[in-house]
């Protein structure tokens, strides 16, 4: 909404923070005057929150339809800029801050007054590590009344289910906020991320919150526990107060002295876990079917003296033949009778079975089926050598340089397939003037990953005096009228603002990547 600069108070000597906020871009003058009467009284409302942990408010003036908030000044930093470290900050001073970041948001509730955008942007720390919460009341105002302007204020990584749904609000809006921010303190992640705002909105409103433990594993299922009570949908099911939902999650993290937090993307960079695949039962030789052992020869019956002198020879041949191969050293085989050709075939060939001496019944079977035993072990083998699985990668747009595992596989363009082993996989996707996405993702559960690349964007706050100009953007209309908020892709164009009767003028702006620019036109008397 305006602009934050570093002043010195000329009547003391301190150095101030100046918060501007240009009311003067609503054009209808009772809608801007309603503004204007609350912002003061949200202002002296938070003026009166004396707290160690709250940024202190020392006045507030409105000069030419800008609003000025004079406010205490800190030296440090935001929360914000300390979980972009690649390197988090010592475990027991986030407690501490989250604890005095509860006590602020407690006392403001206990005066009646609820923050509505608690997030890392507005949790100042200072050089001694002391927390202070920014922008008491000031939210309230920005996000009921100035988006009747056609503006979007507030992350909504961190809005509660309730404020998202238009219901009416209390404390626990801002502890669902708080749960979000200890969630991705412990973790490196926010809660809820998706590709587009009616998605992100959606899982906010509808999903619980992937479980802390997944992200961070030196975490425990009963500090998962707590965040997750915090993150309730419905906000009777949450911690009493802020105060109380810090002291359970301090309590937890006590009990299990191991834990660490996480810094950003460390959960998206771990190292690979290959899951490694469920052997499979070794091959068993199927057994042959089972088929009536050969009938026993019967010489004995009423045949005639030729068969009765042929089965004796029949058998003197296999006496001869056994008395043989008890020569050679060869495994025993059992000696039961059986036609000659079939006892003395598995003997040669009986070597690879498990079993070491298998029934004589089934052994000359295996051996008269000639087709299967040939071609079976090389199709069992080939299954279990190869842990690979097919996936195929996507993107929107296509064209995105994909990267496997830190740069352990070889990277490819989408679209594109590869071979992966099974278990987990870490995915950076770069394209071009979109921002870098990242994507864990398993396999072989998921087979085929799509990426959705955010083209890399900034913004364009148009306003004119006179109001309600028209606005070309490279010679393009754009919808809305002066004053506006223009979301533009990242380089350079063209913005031109005319207004009937009194010309147009134009300015070349180089977009950046979340950068917001002010292009103010007075066309005066032209």
């Amino acid at each position: 909404m305006g602009v934050v600069y570093e002043a010195q108070d000329p009547a003391i000597g301190r150095t101030v923070a100046v918060k501007s906020i240009r009311i003067g871009e609503i054009s209808d003058p009772r809608e801007r005057q309603r503004i204007q009467d609350r912002i003061f009284r949200e202002a002296q409302s938070a003026g009166v929150l004396s707290h160690p942990n709250i940024v202190t408010i020392y006045d507030i003036q409105e000069v030419e339809n800008i609003v000025y908030i004079f406010m205490e000044y800190i030296d440090g930093s935001t929360l914000e800029k300390l979980l972009l470290d690649e390197t988090p900050p010592e475990k027991n001073l986030l407690l501490t801050l989250l604890r005095q970041t509860a006590a602020a948001i407690d006392f403001a509730h206990s005066k009646g007054i609820i923050h509505r955008d608690i997030k890392p942007a507005n949790v100042m720390v200072r050089q001694d590590w002391t927390a202070k919460i920014a922008d008491f009341g000031i939210a309230k105002t920005q996000s009921q009344s100035l988006t009747q302007t056609g503006l979007v204020v507030g992350t909504p990584n961190y809005m509660s289910p309730e404020q998202i749904q238009g219901k009416p609000l209390d404390g626990r809006a801002d502890q669902f906020s708080l749960g979000v921010i200890a969630y991705e303190v412990l973790t490196g992640e926010k809660p809820f991320v998706a590709d587009s705002l009616p998605t992100l909105l959606f899982k906010l409103v509808s999903e619980p919150a992937v479980p802390a433990v997944r992200l961070n594993p030196t975490l425990t299922p009963a500090i998962d526990a707590v965040l997750q009570k915090a993150l309730s949908k419905d906000p009777a099911e949450r911690w009493e107060s802020c105060s109380a939902f810090i002291a359970a999650l301090e309590k937890q993290c006590a009990l299990h002295p191991g834990w660490t937090p996480q810094s950003r993307g460390q959960a998206l960079n771990a190292t690979t876990a290959v899951v490694p695949a469920t052997p499979e039962p070794a091959p068993q030789p199927k057994p042959a079917p089972e088929t009536p052992a050969p009938a026993t020869p019967a010489p004995k019956s009423n045949r005639t003296p030729l068969i009765a002198a042929a089965g004796l020879a029949a058998a003197l041949a296999l006496a001869a033949g056994l008395w043989q191969m008890s020569k050679r050293p060869t495994p025993a085989t059992a000696l039961n009778t059986a036609p000659p050709a079939a006892a003395t075939i598995p003997t040669e060939t009986k070597t690879t079975p498990e079993p070491v001496a298998p029934p004589p019944a089934k052994a000359p079977p295996a051996k008269l089926n000639e087709a299967p035993p040939t071609p079976a072990p090389p199709t069992q083998k080939t299954a279990p050598a190869s842990n690979l699985v097919a996936v195929s990668l996507r993107s929107t747009p296509p064209g995105a340089k994909v990267l496997i595992d830190d740069g352990k596989v070889e990277p490819c363009t989408t679209p594109c397939n590869l071979e992966l082993p099974a278990g987990r996989h870490v995915l950076v996707a770069q394209l071009d003037k979109y921002e870098t996405a990242n994507r864990i993702f398993n396999l072989p559960a998921e087979s085929q990953v799509n990426i959705n690349l955010r083209r890399e964007t900034g913004t364009v706050a148009v306003s004119s005096n006179p109001p309600a100009a028209q606005i070309l953007v490279d010679g393009v209309e754009h919808p809305e009228k002066t004053p506006a908020i223009l979301t533009l892709p990242t380089g350079r164009h063209k913005i031109t603002v005319t207004l009937p009767g009194r010309g147009e003028k134009s300015r070349d702006v180089n977009v950046e990547d979340g950068a917001q620019l002010d292009y103010s036109v007075n066309f005066g008397g032209n």
